[in-house]
């Protein structure tokens, strides 16, 4: 089950001009606490708390235009330990959704 999800997003170029929202199983959700902004160069910080198991998790794009994203910081507190995913630069659209969900990586031993 996922608890919470925390985002840092560093916008481009291009900014949303919005905070973004998110859907988990095709709900589309605002975040519980929002921090920063999403202008050109801006970092956001978002924390959503869902309380469910996802199928699908993505965030939304702008309603108009596009969204450089340089970068995104993605911490999943879902079950013992969180983890963290890290993803690159994007351009999302009016028709566009970036997937969010990732399983946790599989624990290595070092034998």
């Amino acid at each position: 089950m996922l608890d919470t999800l925390e985002l840092k997003i560093k916008t481009g170029q291009r900014g949303l001009g919005r905070t973004p929202g998110y859907a988990i199983n095709s709900h589309e959700i605002a975040f519980d606490q929002v921090s920063g902004g999403t202008g050109p160069g801006d970092v956001l910080m978002a924390v959503g708390s869902p309380r469910s198991f996802p199928h699908s998790l993505s965030l939304t794009g702008p309603d108009e235009g596009v969204w450089d994203i340089e970068h995104i910081a993605l911490t999943f507190h879902a079950g013992e330990q969180p983890y963290t995913v890290h993803l690159g630069a994007v351009t999302l659209d009016s028709e566009s959704k970036l997937n969010l969900w990732y399983d946790r990586p599989p624990l290595l031993l070092d034998v």
